[in-house]
């Protein structure tokens, strides 16, 4: 009798391999996951790897009970939020790839004893290897997220349609799209969560608008560049800001924003989300200030930093964050100027001493828009 062959396509994977199989020598999940494995060299992957879920749900789909993936999809967001929860924010992305090669050490010690809880595990595992590579890529190769662009876009005109009806009548709406992608967010707060959300985005981009901080050919730069992705988590958030810079001439040219605000079930006061979703988008904005409006970003660096090193001390900073970089504490102080001082009220005594580097930074926005206010003027 011939026998036969199954090829199989990994069209997940760059190049595209082809792998003939033997019918006869795959019998049950533990051999199907374990020439899968060998195939594509599994112990030598890393997280900027291509991997083949796509297969190995394949395999689990073929080969295992169905109880076994029942009781596995059941545990999986639990196990995901705890998971995403535990990676902490500093150095994030050697963490996110220590964390990828020990689910991967989880995977190839599983045991084959029992096909229920290989099958569940199995599930599980490479769901969890999937989630931390996502995350990395997030953060390190945005091109990959760039497949999302079309359906969050129109998810994103939904759900602006959705949040000007529900908006206050005190809030300035703008002709300008922010992308959600929501995919991570738990079924009942996709909606009420990323309205709200999109509520708060859209009052400080009019805001800044109307105290003539953004004009309109920012908000054409930026409109349908601004994503921003969900996680289930109490302790995750993460954004980036990207331009792309000409090696010839040196000039910058804006790329796109990602913000990854973190939603928590357990502290997701609307005072809290507010606050937290207008700092971080602040905080990106005036790195697109520092970059294309600032004529002169150097004088604010002067203030605390010398050559890259900071000469002011650690209590002069308006937050850890800021001490990281001449541009972070650019970002960062703006942010804080913005959100506790643009009403005259102040946050701790921050803004209370006026030789203070902290006040030194608050008047250096205030002079610098006064600028572009009478530059407008004289154009007129």
């Amino acid at each position: 009798m011939k026998k036969l062959w199954l090829f199989i396509s990994l069209l997940c994977l760059t190049p595209v391999y082809t792998l003939a199989v033997g019918v006869n020598d795959i019998h049950n999940i533990f051999d199907a996951v374990e020439f899968i494995k060998k195939a594509v060299r599994f112990d030598s992957i890393t997280i900027k790897s291509d991997v083949p879920y796509d297969l190995v749900q394949w395999a689990i789909k073929k080969y295992c009970p169905q109880s076994a993936v029942d009781q596995a999809a059941k545990e999986l967001e639990p196990l995901r939020e705890v998971w995403v929860a535990s990676i902490t924010k500093p150095g994030i992305n050697k963490s996110l790839s220590d964390r990828f090669d020990m689910v991967k050490w989880l995977i190839l010690e599983q045991k084959k004893d029992n096909q229920y809880r290989y099958c569940k595990d199995s599930y599980l595992l490479f769901s969890i290897l999937k989630t931390t590579q996502e995350l990395y890529t997030w953060e390190k190769d945005p091109k990959k997220t760039n497949t999302k662009t079309n359906n969050t876009q129109n998810k994103s005109q939904e759900t602006k349609a959705n949040s000007e009806s529900h908006n206050s009548a005190s809030t300035k709406k703008l002709d300008f799209t922010f992308i959600h992608d929501t995919s991570w967010l738990p079924n009942d707060a996709k909606k009420s969560f990323s309205e709200t959300t999109e509520n708060y985005l859209q009052e400080i981009m009019a805001d800044l608008v109307d105290i003539n901080i953004l004009d309109k050919n920012d908000l054409k730069t930026l409109n349908n560049k601004i994503e921003v992705t969900y996680l289930q988590s109490c302790n995750v958030t993460e954004w980036t800001f990207r331009v792309i810079r000409n090696k010839q001439t040196g000039a910058y040219t804006f790329k796109e924003i990602k913000l990854i605000i973190a939603y928590c079930d357990k502290n997701n006061t609307p005072e809290r989300q507010k606050r937290h979703v207008q700092q971080i988008l602040a905080h990106e904005l005036w790195h697109y200030i520092y970059f294309f409006k600032d004529r002169n970003p150097s004088k604010f660096s002067e203030i605390c930093w010398d050559n890259g090193k900071m000469n002011c001390l650690p209590e002069e900073f308006v937050s850890n964050y800021a001490k990281k970089s001449k541009e972070e504490d650019y970002a960062e102080s703006f942010a804080y100027w913005y959100l506790y001082n643009t009403d005259g009220s102040s946050d701790d005594g921050h803004w209370a001493a006026p030789d203070n580097p902290i006040n030194r930074r608050a008047r250096y926005f205030e002079e610098l828009f006064e600028e572009e206010e009478d530059d407008d003027d004289d154009e007129k």
